[in-house]
């Protein structure tokens, strides 16, 4: 579990959980409106962009075991 191996990776994945379970979806949810719940299409975009964000920049951050 490197991702929670130093505080400033730890930060990084509490901005993720941020962006995946709150951002996102208050951003997508107009956009579905005739959907019956508007927010997994939100979970799936943020979960997308932070996985992105990880893979490209927040990796660097982590201790290597």
């Amino acid at each position: 579990m490197s991702h929670l191996s130093t505080p400033t990776s730890i930060m990084i994945m509490i901005f993720y959980s941020i962006l995946t379970f709150f951002v996102t979806p208050v951003i997508t949810r107009p956009l579905f409106k005739d959907h019956p719940d508007p927010c997994v299409a939100g979970f799936i975009v943020g979960f997308t962009i932070s996985l992105l964000l990880w893979m490209k920049f927040g990796r660097h951050y982590s201790k290597k075991m």
